[in-house]
């Protein structure tokens, strides 16, 4: 798409689109500062002061085609006092949060912008690629592919091999290699040779998983417990886990009580729980209701959803990620509770 004469005409359209206002003063092409290269420099009238705007077109508008752009067009605009602009065919979702994040404005051919200067806002999202969007998905949030962004989000530790982070997700060295592959063409792994890879984006990642993820994503039981006193019935729980040596952990609010408390009181219980349900039934003296639950037994999606799994006070509790990725979308204060525990425990 590097056919600089039709990019300067779509370009011109589009700003006049935006800025019906705006008077172009001169547009130049092939501009050189300090040695760097850049598409467009123009600059324009609007409501009685000039501006300064620098253009750089890209034929693909997802991250690893735009990253390189943006920290060169950054340094130009910080030369020229300009605002910085991609253009491209199409600004993917995650390109658009990078550029928002840089503060770099975008204009795509499909009608999505953002240009953000002075006291001037613009955010327009006017279409998405479903399928494309979609596959992007897939890739990083399927069951395997959150093994490993589990064990990114979850582990302290900064930089990873990939034979490390392999062994640590428990999931083959080709898959691991394909998830960060994924995960660096989104901009959100820096990749160092021989040093490793490195998550740089913990924050917006979180925020993309839990945009898609629903605790409905794992079987969920539907049980009635005539224990009152749920203290006794978690120490319970605890006590069959050590005993019988069965793997399994709290999640929503009543693990949440004890890993960040916020919302005073809880309900209901919710227990992933690994291995023969009829054993957990039977233990905890559970029913089958159709209605009228107080207990829920969540068989998970992937076994990955243990990872981080701690004890506390002899109770076994799911590990912060998962916490908050239930709670984010659970009714009655779960959005509360998430960002509580995000803010005290998670701190990104």
């Amino acid at each position: 798409m590097k056919n600089l004469e039709k990019n300067k005409l779509l370009l011109k359209e589009k700003i006049k689109e935006i800025f019906p206002d705006l008077e172009i003063k001169e547009f130049q092409t092939e501009v050189t500062v300090r040695d760097q290269k850049v598409d467009f420099l123009f600059t324009g009238k609007l409501k009685g002061k000039e501006y300064v705007f620098i253009c750089e077109v890209k034929s693909s508008g997802f991250p690893t085609h735009i990253l390189p752009s943006i920290i060169q067009l950054k340094k130009i605009a910080e030369y020229k006092r300009g605002y910085p602009i991609i253009v491209a065919p199409y600004i993917s979702l995650r390109s658009a949060e990078i550029c928002r994040q840089n503060q770099v404005g975008f204009v795509d051919f499909e009608g999505n912008v953002f240009l953000s200067f002075d006291n001037i806002l613009i955010d327009k999202r006017v279409r998405e690629r479903n399928a494309v969007e979609k596959k992007e998905l897939v890739e990083i949030f399927s069951p395997g592919a959150t093994r490993i962004i589990r064990v990114l989000l979850e582990d302290k530790k900064e930089r990873w091999l990939i034979s490390e982070l392999s062994k640590e997700a428990n999931v083959s060295l080709g898959y691991t290699s394909e998830v960060l592959n994924a995960l660096i063409n989104q901009g959100y792994i820096d990749r160092q040779i021989r040093k490793g890879f490195q998550l740089k984006d913990k924050t917006s990642l979180l925020d993309r998983w839990a945009s898609v993820y629903n605790i409905t994503q794992n079987k969920i039981l539907n049980l009635y417990t005539f224990e009152k006193d749920f203290s006794s019935l978690l120490k319970k729980i605890g006590s069959i886990s050590e005993s019988l040596k069965l793997i399994c952990g709290l999640t929503l609010f009543s693990a949440a009580s004890f890993v960040a408390p916020y919302i005073a009181r809880f309900s209901d219980i919710y227990l992933y729980v690994k291995g023969d349900i009829e054993i957990w039934k039977k233990e905890l003296d559970l029913r089958e209701v159709e209605s009228g639950a107080n207990f829920f037994l969540l068989i998970p999606y992937d076994e990955g959803i243990f990872y981080g799994l701690k004890k506390i006070e002899g109770i076994p509790v799911i590990g912060n990620i998962q916490l908050y990725l239930d709670l984010f979308k659970y009714p009655a204060r779960g959005r509360e509770q998430a960002e509580y525990l995000r803010q005290q425990i998670i701190k990104f």
